[in-house]
């Protein structure tokens, strides 16, 4: 609220907003019966402004960085409550030329304790913050404030209830926010993009977000957004590419030369978590493997994370580490990946990883590291010459001999691929699926399908979903 009154029944609201409805002669619904026939009757408002709520509002705003929000101009208020009352009324209310009310209307019941929100259905929740925010996006002349203020209402709303985020997942509302996205203003962007991620956490809602086109502007916000937005762009990405159906798409329109930036660059573990995570579900797609090798960069970028430390923080250090040897361990399931990792040293560099402790023995790490050495190593005469250089078989060996496992059948397959061996039998463990690598051989697959990455409680909202809500 930018300017919260209190109404003598004790509930408060926006002042454009109540006036609007005390000019339309509009009981905003489930408010107390005593205000309704204040409302309704010719009987002037007393209107007490709320100095404690506005001042909580404007601290909470500068504590988070966010801009102030900003009083809702008459015009504005009288047609989002026009939207609000039934079509007879709103007819009467056109030809007596009066206004109408919003969903800002948040109908609040002050309390000993404090304030108690009284919440309409999520349904109506959700259709009257749909038509506020259109309001204000559709409005010639929206300033970037009240953009701003519209999409962190959006941005809060989606992040509390699922059923508001299913709501408002439409194509009007997601055409509007694609160039909130790319606005200068910061506030409008890094709510946009935040708004955007909350909406993606529902599964039905993944598919809606990349058919409505807004993968491109997320791909400009990775390029040269502000540093916060590109943080939620990253989360976007990543909450959009775990389903199946949008990894193609997600590729092709360019996310993946951003997200490997992302990735190797100076930027938050959280930026760098959601990018990394982003890649490896792009990479679960055969076409988006071969175009995670071409782009330039991409393998060094890739075991510097890998081989990456750090002395202050080691586990979120570890954590990268692993999403980085996830990453190339789907690499190495097609042709052009297993010829970029091999021209970029990941042969001598997994198993510098192996014999260093790095990926420790019997973890998900070294099971990568295993898959990644196993890929290259098929069909690759080139392969052999930079095994034994390294030390592949120092590293396999142990693992080779120990207990059965997915990780020791791709050992010694990989070892006996170094020596030349021909063995063509099918990988046999339990738990293994049989997914395949583009070329026929048997795909790391079976380690990604029991070895998923862990989704820790930072990693998922409220809803279980695959991502954290901002």
């Amino acid at each position: 609220m930018a300017d919260p009154v209190v109404v003598p029944p004790g509930q408060i609201f926006e002042r454009a907003c109540i006036q609007a409805c005390a000019a339309l002669a509009f009981s905003p619904p489930a408010v107390a019966a005593d205000l309704a026939a204040s409302v309704s009757s010719s009987t002037p408002l007393v209107l007490v402004p709320n100095v404690a709520l506005r001042t909580a509002i404007l601290n909470w705003c500068d504590r988070l960085g966010l801009p102030h929000p900003a009083p809702l101009p008459p015009d504005t208020a009288r047609d989002i409550v026009r939207r609000l009352m039934p079509p007879q009324r709103e007819d009467q209310s056109s030809r007596s030329q009066r206004p109408q009310v919003a969903s800002s209307v948040r109908v609040r019941r002050q309390s000993v304790d404090g304030f108690v929100v009284q919440e309409p259905s999520s349904k109506q929740r959700g259709d009257a913050l749909e038509e506020e925010i259109m309001a204000v996006l559709g409005a010639e002349g929206a300033t970037p404030a009240e953009q701003a203020s519209a999409m962190a209402s959006l941005r809060q709303a989606t992040r509390e209830n699922k059923e508001v985020r299913r709501q408002l997942c439409t194509p009007r509302l997601l055409a509007a926010l694609r160039p909130m996205l790319l606005s200068a203003d910061a506030g409008v962007q890094v709510n946009a993009a935040a708004a955007v991620v909350n909406l993606s956490l529902e599964p039905e809602n993944k598919v809606r977000i990349v058919r409505s086109g807004a993968v491109s502007p997320l791909v400009d916000v990775l390029r040269g957004g502000h540093p916060e937005a590109r943080d939620h762009a990253a989360g976007a990405m990543y909450s959009l590419a775990v389903e199946d159906e949008n990894r193609a798409a997600i590729g092709v329109l360019g996310a993946i030369p951003p997200l490997l930036e992302l990735f190797a660059g100076a930027a938050g573990y959280r930026a760098r978590r959601e990018a990394g995570m982003a890649l490896y579900h792009v990479s679960l797609s055969g076409m988006n493997r071969s175009k995670i090798a071409r782009a330039p960069g991409a393998v060094r970028t890739l075991l510097a994370a890998a081989e990456m430390r750090d002395r202050n923080n080691e586990a979120d250090a570890a954590a990268l580490r692993r999403l980085a040897v996830m990453v190339l361990a789907n690499l190495a399931g097609c042709p052009d990946g297993r010829a970029a990792l091999m021209d970029g040293g990941a042969v001598a560099a997994v198993v510098r990883l192996m014999l260093n402790g790095s990926a420790a023995p019997g973890s998900a790490e070294e099971e990568y590291c295993i898959s990644t050495l196993y890929g290259m190593s098929r069909g690759s005469m080139r392969f052999r010459g930079l095994a034994r250089a390294a030390g592949v078989e120092a590293a396999l060996q142990p693992v080779a001999e120990g207990d059965g496992g997915v990780g020791r059948d791709l050992a010694r397959r990989t070892l006996s691929a170094m020596r030349g061996e021909d063995d063509d039998a099918p990988v046999t463990a339990t738990g293994l699926l049989g997914r395949q690598w583009d070329d026929g051989s048997v795909v790391s697959e079976g380690l990604v399908s029991i070895r998923r990455p862990p989704h820790r409680s930072n990693y998922a909202g409220p809803s279980g979903s695959n991502t954290t809500q901002f």
